[in-house]
């Protein structure tokens, strides 16, 4: 069996491909699997977190932004060569199936496996249906959803999602990767040098970084670390040189060693994308989430509805 799997730009849409990744591996041990990403500096460093190694590929991909910016030109060529790239890429590599999960990375590339005749399975892992997740929905053989709300949300009303049988909707949950599984509290101590008398708290601004995050935990430092020490996943994103004080442990990025940090949290402070909220679910982490940004209309009304099915 041959897999290609197509997501990248933030953690959210490629999380779950590492757990699908991880549960296929276990039951086809002799099946190719291959990732389409962005070419993010952190993409290749997600795809680092699987149980296994995976071919890592990068594509070109543009966003669409709302409201229209005059960089939605510039990322709509970006898209093109992105098809292009993919349309010749699945005629060497011929996967049985694509899988992608919500990254703006997968219209061009499923557009392209449409073309080859290559069956498209999309996960929509949030409350609310992605504007990729409506581009492609119309040709995907296959979606799977994370809640039911969203799949009641599908094949009705109009727009593109109208014309798709909801026979085709399958309410699976958000695969949650073995990676964060199995984590130890002893390793947390000797690899963040963590002292046993004082409560860790995890700060997590998600795969890209929060920036307003992570300037109000570093502005608190000379207060917190006289009570808790901290773990701080930055993501790449802070306004200045990270400080270096006692209690205070700051990290870009985890791969391997992110188990054990979760292992030793007492509290996890994070940005609440969907993927860290079923890996935190799945650890059974005390947790305080920072909402995503949105537009202020919409963002608004989101929160309350998530909040209430959450």
């Amino acid at each position: 069996m041959r897999m290609l799997f197509v997501g990248g730009g933030t953690g959210g849409p490629t999380a779950p491909l590492i757990a699908v990744a991880e549960s296929l591996r276990e039951r086809f041990p002799k099946a190719e699997f291959v990732f389409l990403g962005t070419r993010r500096a952190l993409d290749d460093k997600f795809i680092a977190q699987a149980a296994f190694p995976i071919v890592y590929r990068t594509i070109p991909a543009g966003k669409w932004r709302r409201p229209f910016s005059l960089k939605n030109i510039f990322d709509a060529f970006k898209t093109f060569l992105g098809f292009c790239k993919a349309f010749f890429y699945l005629g060497r590599f011929r996967p049985d199936v694509v899988f992608g999960a919500g990254s703006y990375a997968q219209v061009p590339v499923a557009y392209a496996a449409y073309l080859r005749g290559i069956p498209v399975v999309i996960h929509q892992p949030d409350f609310r249906l992605l504007l990729s997740t409506r581009l492609v929905a119309p040709i995907a053989t296959a979606i799977t959803v994370s809640f039911s709300h969203t799949a009641q949300g599908i094949g009705t009303g109009s727009g593109l999602l109208a014309k798709y049988p909801k026979s085709k909707v399958h309410v699976t949950g958000n695969p949650v990767r073995a990676g964060i599984l199995g984590g130890s509290i002893g390793e947390a101590r000797r690899i963040f040098s963590l002292n046993d008398r004082y409560p860790t708290v995890l700060v997590m601004g998600g795969g890209t970084g929060a920036r307003r995050l992570n300037e109000i935990i570093q502005e608190s430092l000379p207060e917190l670390t006289k009570y808790v020490q901290i773990i701080h996943l930055t993501g790449g994103r802070t306004a200045g040189k990270t400080p270096k004080m006692e209690h205070y442990h700051a990290y870009d990025f985890l791969a391997a060693d992110l188990k054990h940090a979760f292992a030793a949290a007492d509290l996890v402070i994070s940005r609440a994308g969907m993927g860290t909220i079923s890996e935190l679910g799945r650890l059974g982490k005390v947790s305080l989430l920072v909402p995503l940004p949105d537009s202020p209309r919409r963002g608004s009304e989101d929160r309350q509805s998530n909040q209430r099915r959450l």
